[in-house]
């Protein structure tokens, strides 16, 4: 892979080599503005001329490009803001700062050996390995598995009994457990119980292994929270690999990053300082074509050059803060330093920040960094029931229809769709109150999340409804789950405000995806009539929907 240094210095020879060109485009239009100094299209790219030398000179060791590039930039803005035809004074300052620049060129280049390269970005943090706690009695089996589970780069640590293993967990809660039934001091489910009713228990990822395999065992590691049951002997090519998916759910890349930057020197440094990183880079240098970017490329965060061929940035920032989809979006813009003045622009844009060319790498990844981390979270909360903490019933329908999309590339997987509905919930809230109605469907929204699988979906579709997408069960495996939750559920005690206690049930149907005949509203339709029969049936039961 190639060093920072290395890859700077390619930068560094790239920017020398195409400099020659750029300036004599410089000169282009200095000669267009000389015929006809009212020619404004003229003066804005002298500009745009002048301003890439500006942001991109120092970046690459060469101090009095940027200088001479600032000056240039700054005069050309004055003129354009007093609206003022440019006449011989102004042309002949212009034409001696572009012989500055030329004459800076053949001794930078010279020195190009020696010139100073940035330091190394800090990349953004080195991942750590995510760790997996193996519990299994057989001495020879752990050793196994911890040496299978550190071939992929992961970290391993053994426990012998369901003690040793909760011992484990309460000193650091794993990132995955691989969970053997047998154990001499207890269940693999009891455990697997245990760890997910702990505070953040629900993010480790789960996988049974067993000599048993019956039905029964299959639906017990699901119902206490399992992402996974695989009978011994195991292929563990397969169980690593649902491991690994599972992992990498938890642990999404750096990111992907929109520049809108027309300035080949200035795109090549950021692709490479991202890059560095882990980020995926897209270069949008004509805002033509931003709109198509945004749609396809998805960005976690767009860097905005301020000057642009045609328009500012800041009118694309403008434009993108009217799409409700685009409301969390970090957008930085990129400025030189006779552009500070802009800060407030930059606000009333929508922006979220500035970064000053020439950028520091470092200075680079840390904004980025931490702008596309912030804007995550505040999509998460954006995207969560307040009441439950579950998906709400957009983000759920997005996860759906994200599903529906990889199952009909994947036909051999299966996933139910189950809609759930309390029983007389309206009877709760009139006679408890609505503090008390809330509480219950906490409890509800609690045994969801800790009796399901982190590979799962669970979602509060609205008032009293809840949705659940059930991942590679066959349709009698899915009903039997709902059922057991439906008693687990019956069974819990709820307390009203005089102290007296009751009891709560729930409706719930179940419809299987048939990608040959079902699109999204298809699928949640099938669901919703299923929950409608468990309802007209006489509520506290669980229907399938028919074939």
């Amino acid at each position: 892979m190639q060093s920072w240094d290395e890859a700077f210095e390619e930068l560094r020879v790239q920017f020398i080599r195409e400099a020659g060109p750029r300036l004599d485009e410089i000169e282009r239009q200095l000669d267009l503005l000389a015929r006809d100094p009212a020619d404004s299209e003229a003066l804005r790219g002298l500009m745009r001329g002048f301003h890439g030398f500006a942001g991109s000179g120092n970046t690459y060791g060469l101090p009095q490009i940027t200088t001479l590039g600032l000056a240039g930039e700054l005069a050309c803005g004055k003129a354009l803001a007093q609206g003022a035809p440019p006449r011989g004074e102004a042309l002949s300052r212009w034409r001696a700062l572009l012989a500055s620049m030329r004459d800076a060129l053949p001794a930078a280049s010279g020195e190009a050996a020696s010139a100073p390269t940035p330091a190394s970005p800090a990349s953004a943090p080195a991942r750590r390995a995510a760790e997996i706690l193996i519990v299994d009695d057989d001495p020879a089996m752990r050793t196994f598995l911890v040496r299978r589970v550190e071939q992929e780069g992961l970290a391993a640590r053994g426990a012998g009994t369901r003690a040793e293993a909760m011992r484990a967990v309460e000193q650091h809660l794993p990132d995955g457990l691989i969970v053997d039934i047998g154990l001499p001091d207890g269940s693999g489910y009891d455990l697997v119980e245990a760890v997910r009713a702990r505070p953040g228990g629900d993010a480790p990822a789960v996988m049974i292994v067993s000599v048993l395999a019956e039905f029964l065992d299959k639906v017990e590691a699901v119902h206490c929270g399992a992402d996974g049951f695989f009978e011994k002997p195991v292929d563990w090519e397969v169980l690593m690999r649902r491991l690994l998916h599972l992992l990498d759910r938890n642990h999404p890349e750096a990111g992907r990053v929109l520049a809108v930057e027309d300035d080949p020197a200035q795109a090549a440094f950021l692709r490479t300082v991202l890059g560095s990183a882990g980020y995926e880079v897209r270069v949008c240098d004509d805002p033509r074509r931003f709109e198509a970017d945004l749609v396809s490329f998805r960005p976690d965060l767009v860097l905005m050059d301020i000057m642009l061929p045609r328009i500012r940035g800041y009118d694309l920032a403008r434009y993108l803060r009217q799409d409700e989809r685009y409301a969390t979006l970090p957008i930085l813009f990129l400025t030189t330093e006779g552009q500070l003045e802009a800060r407030i622009e930059t606000a009333r844009a929508g922006g979220d920040d500035h970064l000053m060319k020439p950028i520091d790498p470092s200075l680079l990844l840390a904004a980025v960094g931490t702008r596309i981390e912030r804007a995550r979270f505040l999509k998460s909360l954006l995207g969560r029931d307040g009441l439950t903490r579950l998906l709400n019933q957009g983000s759920f329908l997005e996860r759906a229809a994200a599903v529906l999309a990889r199952r009909r590339r994947d036909r051999d997987r299966t996933t139910a769709w189950v809609m759930i509905d309390l029983d007389h919930f309206k009877s709760i809230n009139d006679r408890y109150g609505h503090p008390t109605g809330d509480r219950v469907l906490c409890a509800l929204a609690t045994l969801l999340r800790r009796r399901l699988r982190q590979s799962d979906t669970v979602g509060r579709y609205g008032g009293e409804e809840f949705a659940v997408l059930l991942d590679d069960l066959q349709e009698a495996d899915a009903l039997r789950l709902v059922r057991r939750l439906l008693a687990e559920f019956q069974a819990q005690s709820h307390q009203g405000p005089d102290g007296s206690s009751f009891h709560a049930t729930f409706s719930a149907g179940i419809a299987m995806l048939d990608t040959s005949r079902m699109d999204l509203d298809a699928w949640r339709q099938a669901a919703d009539t299923a929950l409608y029969a468990a309802k007209a049936a006489g509520r506290n039961q669980v229907q399938a929907s028919p074939p």
